[in-house]
C-alpha cells in the first residue's frame, strides 16, 4: 500500500513500472488453460489451480512499483487504473484457479437460467449456436480466446453470464450507429461528471458540507447548517460523479472495440482476427438505476455488473457455503451479506493501495449498512408478503 508521506520512487520511469506486471505471466497461463479444450483435463486444473499463489504473490507485493508517483498528484490514475485491476487480477486468478464448470453453456442451460442473448424462437440462431467447437483449435485462437475471457468481466457469453433482468440485451445496431451513439454519450458523460466533481468537491470543501453551500446562496436556510449530521447531498453528488466516470471509462473502452472490429481483419491474420460485430452484446453498465425502488434492486439489477463475477465467487459463494449447514434461508442470508462485506473490502482496497488506509473503513461500514439492509428488506417480505417499493422504497 501507498503512502503519501514516504514515497519508495521520485520517477515514472518504463523500465521500472514493467518489472510490476510479471504477475500477467501466470495469469495469463491461467486464462490460456481455461480453454474449453482443455475442460476435462484434471492436470490442466492442477495447474490453474497451482499457479493461484504465484499469481496472487506478484499482483499485490508489486503493487508499489506498478504506482505513479508522486501519489497525491497520480491519485486518480493509480486510483482507476493499477488499483482496480489489481484487485481484479486476484480475483480472476481465483476464479480460474477454482473454477471447475465449463465456460460455455448450451442453448437450454441458458435459457434455463435466464442468460440466454439470442432469440430463443429463432431457428436459424438455434441451428448457428448447435454447430460444435472447433475441438483442435490453432494456437492463434487459443490466444484470442484468452484475450477475450480477460476482458470480458461481465462475462456476457459465459456459464456465468448475469440474467437478463441483471444484465439486459443491447440495442441491435450497426457498427456506424453504435460509435456515434457511444461517442456521443461519451461527451455527455465528460461533460456532466465533470460539472458533477464541480460540485461535489465545492461541498466537501465547505465547513459546512453541502447544506452550508445552500445556505450561503440562500440565506433563509442558514438553519440547514445545524444539521450537517443528515448532509446526505454530498454523498450523492460524488456517487453521481462516480456514475458518470464508469460510463465515460465505459464508451471509450466500448470505442476501443469498434477500432479493433473494423480495422482488426485487415491488420490481423485470420484466427486472431475478431468475428463480427454485435451490438447486443454492449448494453449498458447501469441498468434503469434511478428506476430501482430498494436496496436489492438497486444493487443487484440497477448498479452496474462489471464486477459482479468477482463478488459472487468470492465473497457470496464462500459465506453461503460457510453457513449451508443452518439452512437455505441462512445460507442466502450470509451469502448477501459476504457478498457485500466483499465490496466493502474492495473498495477499502482501491483507495489504502494508492494512499494510506483509513483506520475508519467507511466504505466497509457503508456496504455493511447496505448489507443489513437488504438482509431487512428480505425479511420484511417474509413478515407482511410484501416487496419494498414505490416512493417509500426509493427514500429508503
Amino acid at each position: 500500500m501507498g503512502t503519501w508521506g514516504d514515497e519508495p520512487f521520485s520517477d515514472n520511469q518504463f523500465k521500472r513500472m514493467v518489472v510490476g506486471y510479471t504477475f500477467l505471466i501466470p495469469l495469463i497461463i491461467q486464462a490460456f488453460l481455461m480453454n474449453p479444450i482443455y475442460e476435462k483435463s484434471k492436470q490442466v486444473k492442477l495447474i490453474r489451480m497451482g499457479l493461484i499463489p504465484l499469481t496472487i504473490y506478484l499482483t499485490v507485493t508489486r503493487t508499489y512499483i506498478r504506482l505513479f508517483y508522486p501519489l497525491n498528484e497520480f491519485f486518480h490514475w493509480n486510483f482507476a487504473f493499477i488499483s482496480f485491476s489489481t484487485f481484479h487480477a486476484v480475483c480472476l486468478s481465483l476464479q480460474f484457479g477454482l473454477y471447475r464448470g465449463s465456460v460455455f453453456a448450451s442453448k437450454s442451460d441458458l435459457i434455463k437460467a435466464g442468460n440466454y442473448r439470442g432469440d430463443p424462437d429463432d431457428k436459424k440462431d438455434q441451428q448457428e449456436r448447435l454447430v460444435p467447437q472447433n475441438p483442435t483449435p490453432s494456437f492463434l485462437e487459443k490466444v484470442k480466446f484468452t484475450i477475450w475471457l480477460l476482458f470480458s468481466p461481465r462475462g456476457l457469453e459465459t456459464s456465468w453470464a448475469p440474467a437478463l433482468d441483471v444484465v439486459p440485451r443491447g440495442a441491435k445496431m450497426s457498427v456506424g450507429q453504435f460509435f456515434i451513439h457511444t461517442l456521443c454519450k461519451t461527451v455527455v458523460c465528460h461533460i456532466t461528471g465533470t460539472v458533477l466533481w464541480i460540485i461535489a468537491a465545492n461541498n466537501a470543501q465547505h465547513p459546512y458540507g453541502a447544506y452550508g453551500v445552500i445556505a450561503d446562496y440562500i440565506p433563509p436556510l442558514q438553519f440547514l447548517k445545524k444539521f450537517t449530521q443528515f448532509d446526505y447531498l454530498t454523498s450523492f453528488y460524488f456517487a453521481a460523479v462516480s456514475w458518470a466516470s464508469i460510463e465515460t471509462l465505459g464508451c471509450l473502452l466500448n470505442l476501443l472495440e469498434i477500432a479493433v472490429y473494423q480495422f482488426g481483419p485487415y491488420v490481423l491474420p485470420k484466427d486472431l482476427a475478431p468475428g463480427k460485430f454485435d451490438s447486443t452484446l454492449y448494453p449498458p453498465l447501469f441498468n434503469d438505476l434511478l428506476e430501482r425502488e430498494s436496496m436489492i434492486t438497486f444493487w443487484s439489477k440497477g448498479w452496474h455488473a462489471i464486477f459482479r463475477r468477482n463478488i459472487v465467487f468470492c465473497g457470496w459463494n464462500p459465506a453461503e457455503s460457510m453457513f449451508a449447514s443452518f439452512g437455505k434461508d441462512t445460507a442466502k442470508t450470509a451469502g448477501m451479506m459476504g457478498g457485500m462485506i466483499f465490496s466493502g473490502i474492495f473498495h477499502e482496497y482501491l483507495i489504502a493501495a494508492v494512499s494510506t488506509l483509513d483506520p475508519r473503513v467507511p466504505a466497509l461500514k457503508m456496504f455493511v449498512l447496505c448489507g443489513a439492509a437488504m438482509v431487512a428488506e428480505v425479511h420484511f417480505k417474509r413478515a407482511t408478503g410484501r416487496f419494498v417499493k414505490g416512493i417509500p422504497g426509493k427514500i429508503w
